[in-house]
Order: structure tokens, then sequence, then C-alpha cells
């Protein structure tokens, strides 16, 4: 029998890598804990993760129906800004510590939060210096934005 080879840390699509699961099927096959870019975290099998065959924790799936919706466009930005290291704004957040909460993980979560984006208003963090959290965030002008600027 081969060595298992530690995947921790790979990313495979949407999916990094945090750590070997417990869950065991009958074939032997190996399973890993993976955390989705959306902050979902799912087991899959390394086999499925190798082939390209999982990609996501299933939200490349979702069934909600507002992808194209300007809510959507907000919450995926504002996940992307904070986790993706090759994000062209990751460095003004996640680059400095700025996360998402885990309960924004979800997207029906964020929207139910945060409501409709009235038109015209752009998600703000009300603390520059916190993260994106119910009790941090709110829909806010592009004036208010501007008085509320990170100046390093």
């Amino acid at each position: 029998m081969p060595a298992l080879i530690d995947m921790s840390g790979q990313i495979f699509g949407r999916l990094t890598v945090i750590g070997r699961s417990t869950k065991a099927n009958s074939t032997g096959a190996v399973f890993w804990c993976c955390r989705c870019e959306c902050g979902t975290e799912t087991e899959t099998s390394g086999v499925n993760l190798r082939s390209g065959q999982t990609r996501s924790c299933g939200c490349l799936h979702i069934t909600h129906g507002m992808t194209l919706s300007p809510e959507y466009r907000v919450w995926r930005s504002m996940h992307q800004r904070c986790s993706n290291p090759k994000h062209i704004r990751y460095q003004r957040y996640g680059g400095r510590g700025i996360t998402v909460c885990d309960r924004w993980g979800s997207f029906e979560n964020f929207l139910a939060d945060m409501g409709p984006r009235p038109t015209g208003l752009t998600l703000e963090r009300k603390n520059n210096d916190q993260g994106y959290s119910p009790d941090n965030c709110k829909w806010a002008t592009w004036s208010e934005q501007n008085r509320n600027k990170d100046m390093s």
C-alpha cells in the first residue's frame, strides 16, 4: 500500500484542504476536510479532489437563483478580497487580517442579515480595522465610504 501523501494546504478549485478526515468508506478511500472559498467546510475523497470531480462545497451549483444579483456579487467579492491572495485587493483586506465572519460563509445568511442592496449603495465596514460581520457592516453611499477609508 502506497504511503499517504498529506494534501493539507493544497488548493483544488475553490477548496483548500485543511486536514485529513476520519470519514471512511468501504473502498478504503482517504477523505479530506476542506474549506471552500465561500467559507463552508466539507469532506471529500482525495481521488475526487485530484481528478477535479469535486471543486467546491456545492456552491458552484447554487440553487438560490441569485447568482446574477447585486447582493451575490457583493458577497462573492467580499470573500475574494479576504481569502484569495491572487485578488488584486487582497493585501488591503485578507493580507492585513480582514476576515468574513463564519455566519457569512453562507450567502443566504448574508442576505438575511443585510437585506437587499439599495440602489446605488455599497457594502461598508463601519470600523475599517474589523472584519465583515452583521454588527460591523451596513449599506452606504460612496460619500459615506470615502469618509471611512484605511489610510495605510
